[in-house]
């Protein structure tokens, strides 16, 4: 009986387990490693100066400085974004139902409290600056990341009946 539980629910064993958050550690490590040096703006510049001079020939010095803010802080977003829905995938585990409060505020909870560490990170990172206002955009990151989950779950609770 209990071999045919475990069976039931993989998700329960230590190894599975150990994948999901791995995953989540490998993010949460990448995270850090674009907080640092090579990563900063006066870095970046060097990376996105070609790369937008390529596809706008005519671009301004101060369109580059907007544009390069632009991508700087939407990188931020699209971290924590992804930071988000991989806290929720490994909170849930293949489990049923697929949506639950607690998932949800354990992965926002994780990723806004990781902002700050990555954020107190960069204190220490020559040509780096740490920032609250960083931090928020990664929140929002995060936060947009759990309100499309929770639409997903409402939208294919709906359909489920229609099939």
């Amino acid at each position: 009986m209990a071999s045919q539980r475990a069976e039931a629910l993989p998700h329960s064993r230590p190894p599975a387990v150990a994948l999901y958050w791995g995953v989540v550690l490998v993010w949460m490590a990448t995270i850090s490693f674009f907080s640092t040096e090579p990563f900063s703006a006066a870095n970046t510049s060097r990376y996105l100066d070609p790369v937008l001079r390529y596809f706008f020939p005519h671009i301004t010095p101060a369109q580059f400085i907007s544009w390069h803010f632009v991508i700087r802080k939407s990188a931020h977003f699209i971290e924590f974004f992804v930071l988000g829905a991989l806290a929720y995938w490994a909170s849930r585990r293949g489990r049923l139902p697929r949506w639950r409060p607690a998932w949800m505020l354990q992965a926002l909870g994780l990723a806004v409290l990781y902002s700050f560490v990555d954020e107190a990170h960069q204190v220490f990172v020559p040509n780096r600056t740490s920032s609250l206002y960083d931090s928020g955009i990664d929140s929002l990151g995060a936060a947009a990341s759990q309100i499309i989950i929770y639409l997903r779950h409402g939208l294919l609770a709906r359909l489920a009946p229609l099939r």
